[in-house]
């Protein structure tokens, strides 16, 4: 067998054999490769600022690999052939194909242009070489999101009259925007150095300090879930992990500490919701907000009940539901179930508008991705931070519905193109 007669499912995990397929073709880069890194780049920094500079950057990024488009090919048909790739392919055509059967097939195309931020996938792919500087960029992009929460938070700087320290552009996405980061800094913290240790260390802090800016359950739940997850899987993948995991556990004690000693009653409160919101939920009588959810997820699930196998259709949801009664009495600020658009909850969302056909690819396809980034972690431990960021969307996505809008979803794919990239042993400078 060639080099290149390797199973796809392991071919791009040695750089040598995508990067002999990136440079293999006869085609002149007109570009080249610095600036499609610094268009990469770009695009994360503004990613998390608004949506208007997150459509700037991205679309920027889509012209630079357009312009490339010959000399990228072969290493995305590589891409393309990776079993995980073409289960996420598979799952998106049929996600489009529901819209044939959905009452509301404007909002169906609506929907599926939502998942056009998997491009991110192929448009950071090529640039394996260059992973440090893309996690590094992503990085950056956190410490910018987070000198618009410090503005918001000390300077009474607001947006639409409301407080910038949850971010511009969504809450949720400011939350997760950090948890990731913040996760990466503290693998960082023990897996690169002391040097690097004294960086990532009050990078971390600040995260944390933007996360409870942001306050969201759904990443805090995403955080807990990582932490097990991720440690267990570096003590299987990773020689000597155990005594790191210890430190980066104890490193998370101590910024938790700076944090409650510096902004201790935000930090305070958000524990003590998310206590007294789990605690009353157990015992039957949940707070409003996680009883309308139950609330959305019940009408979701009687809906999915008339076509199980194949869904109401994308964009379908509010239509299917409008005249479901599950007995919820709408009390305080909380809108009217009926009003929202999804079910907020990925799975459910995706269970209810494509069926179990939908639900079933969903799930082989994350599965195989994660089968991917353990070996990708196996012989990089260092991709444990965007691995553990995956983990946290996946985690945090059952709460919310993530594969409906961008702003949800692009956090994510950032973080499993990273995680899974072909491993490159050097990472060249620019233009080398």
């Amino acid at each position: 067998m060639t080099e290149f007669s390797t199973h796809p499912w392991d071919s791009d995990l040695d750089w040598r054999n995508a990067e002999r397929t990136t440079r293999g073709g006869t085609w002149q880069d007109l570009v080249g490769e610095p600036a499609h890194l610094i268009a990469a780049i770009f695009a994360l920094v503004m990613e998390p600022i608004s949506t208007a500079t997150a459509s700037i950057g991205f679309a920027t990024l889509c012209m630079i690999a357009a312009l490339r488009l010959p000399v990228l090919w072969p290493i995305w048909r590589r891409m393309l052939g990776q079993t995980w790739i073409k289960l996420l392919v598979i799952w998106i055509v049929w996600t489009a194909i529901s819209i044939a059967w959905s009452p509301d097939q404007a909002k169906g195309f609506d929907r599926l242009g939502a998942l056009k931020f998997f491009a991110w996938l192929p448009l950071l792919w090529p640039l394996h070489r260059y992973w440090k500087w893309l996690f590094g960029g992503f990085l950056f992009s956190t410490v910018v999101l987070q000198g618009i929460q410090i503005s918001g938070e000390f300077f009474g700087a607001t947006h639409h009259g409301g407080s910038l320290a949850a971010g511009m552009r969504h809450p949720t996405m400011a939350g997760m925007w950090n948890g990731i980061a913040l996760s990466c800094w503290l693998f960082l913290s023990v897996a690169a150095g002391w040097r690097v240790m004294l960086l990532a260390v009050p990078m971390a802090s600040l995260c944390a300090f933007g996360f409870f800016w942001a306050g969201q359950r759904a990443a805090l739940v995403g955080i807990i879930i990582e932490i097990a997850v991720t440690n267990i899987i570096l003590g299987f993948v990773a020689k000597g992990w155990m005594h790191k995991a210890i430190t980066r556990g104890m490193i998370g004690v101590v910024i938790l500490g700076a944090v409650y000693f510096i902004a201790g009653a935000r930090m305070t409160a958000k524990l003590a919701q998310v206590s007294k919101e789990t605690t009353q939920s157990l015992q039957g009588d949940a707070p409003e907000i996680v009883e309308t959810r139950i609330a959305m997820w019940k009408t979701s699930l009687i809906a999915w009940e008339k076509n199980p196998m194949f869904g109401v259709g994308l964009g379908g949801y509010q239509m299917a539901t409008a005249g479901i009664d599950v007995g919820y009495k709408k009390r305080g600020k909380v809108k009217d179930i009926h009003n929202f658009d999804t079910s907020h909850s990925t799975y459910i969302m995706i269970l209810t508008e494509s069926g179990l056909v939908g639900i079933a690819l969903f799930l082989a396809w994350a599965v195989a991705f994660l089968v991917r980034a353990i070996d990708c972690t196996r012989v990089d431990p260092l991709r444990i931070g965007a691995f553990g960021g995956a983990i946290i969307w996946f985690s945090a996505a059952a709460f919310d519905s993530f594969n409906t809008r961008g702003v949800f979803l692009t956090v994510g794919v950032i973080m499993m193109a990273l995680a899974v990239m072909p491993r490159s042993d050097t990472s060249p400078a620019i233009g080398k």
